[in-house]
């Protein structure tokens, strides 16, 4: 009898190239679409794999399947999973790295033009029978500007090979790449104080973790010079969201450009209601193309492990040195 791994929380159309690529490695490949952590552990039987999109794999459900032998996230991040309790426990983590570089980079660049040059807001006024380009100044030239870049992994360097093409400064933070490895793309590195001190325009590409959760709290806007347009395609818990909110109330921050929310979807959130924020319903890694990159190396991934191979893509990759 073939053994089981289970695909949880899914989001997409369908799980039909998963399906193939696992099946043809000898798993059987079965669909939970829970919830829930607790729904996970109450629907699936004895797993030795757990592919994820969105549902939370911790102790308690690597504890609830003693056979269980990887988990496989569909995406770059793996904020859902508690890496450091699968490499105590010998369990390796693969990902996605690559899939959506080109769509987030493209995407960010999108809300970047849309804060800067008031697209959504001037639309909002045409519609309603203004025909005035006063109504959204003052707006001046992106060349004049310095762009702070939070997070300079392969997304961050995306995002910074397109937007200096505008002649923008361009200064980042990330206290795991070297000066060295980022002076080739004209950016020089600062650290997080001194970025969100000179930043005009404040981008976010950083992983979420513990030490980058609310990473942008109430102090580093109080740091920040006033007018800072802000967007963030990364994670919605990097941003202190209320700590957003009143920045965006008094001015700190002139525009925010968000695909991401510290709650998906949001519910009667208050910050819907600000004329100054563009929100796209975290999209920002989406075509069609990346969508078939994404399902196909998620399920390569596992196909490579079920095969006694290591997969490109572990997260924690002393577990299988």
């Amino acid at each position: 009898m073939s053994e089981n791994v289970i695909l949880t929380g899914t989001v997409l159309p369908d799980s039909d190239v998963e399906k193939e690529i696992v099946e043809e490695a000898g798993a059987n490949l079965r669909i939970e679409d829970v919830s829930s952590k607790e729904e996970l552990i109450e629907s699936a039987t004895d797993p030795i794999g757990i592919m994820t999109i969105e549902t939370e794999i911790d102790e308690s459900v690597m504890d609830a399947f003693p056979n269980l032998e990887f988990i496989s996230v569909h995406g770059i991040g793996v904020d859902m999973v508690d890496v450091e309790a699968a490499t105590d426990r010998g369990i390796p983590v693969f990902n996605t790295p690559h899939y959506c570089l080109e769509e987030v980079a493209t995407h960010t660049m999108s809300l970047i033009l849309a804060c800067e040059r008031r697209i959504c807001q001037y639309n909002s006024d045409v519609k309603s029978g203004g025909w005035d380009y006063k109504l959204e100044g003052p707006i001046t030239r992106l060349s004049t500007k310095t762009v702070g870049v939070v997070g300079l992994g392969d997304i961050g360097l995306e995002v910074v090979k397109r937007i200096r093409g505008f002649g923008v400064d361009i200064v980042g933070y990330d206290p795991y790449v070297s000066e060295e490895e980022i002076d080739e793309y004209g950016v020089e590195k600062v650290d997080f104080d001194s970025l969100c001190e000179r930043a005009d325009i404040i981008t976010v590409h950083t992983p979420l973790t513990e030490s980058t959760r609310h990473l942008l709290d109430a102090s580093a806007f109080d740091t920040m010079q006033s007018g800072v347009t802000l967007v963030n395609a990364a994670r919605g818990g990097i941003i202190d969201q209320t700590a957003l909110y009143e920045a965006l109330e008094d001015g700190t921050v002139s525009y925010a450009g968000l695909d991401v929310l510290e709650s998906e979807p949001p519910e009667d959130d208050r910050i819907l209601n600000l004329d100054n924020v563009v929100i796209t319903p975290h999209a920002a890694w989406y075509s069609e193309d990346a969508l078939t990159e994404l399902q196909r190396t998620a399920g390569e991934n596992v196909a490579t492990f079920l095969n006694g191979d290591v997969p490109d893509y572990v997260v924690n990759r002393d577990v299988v040195a």
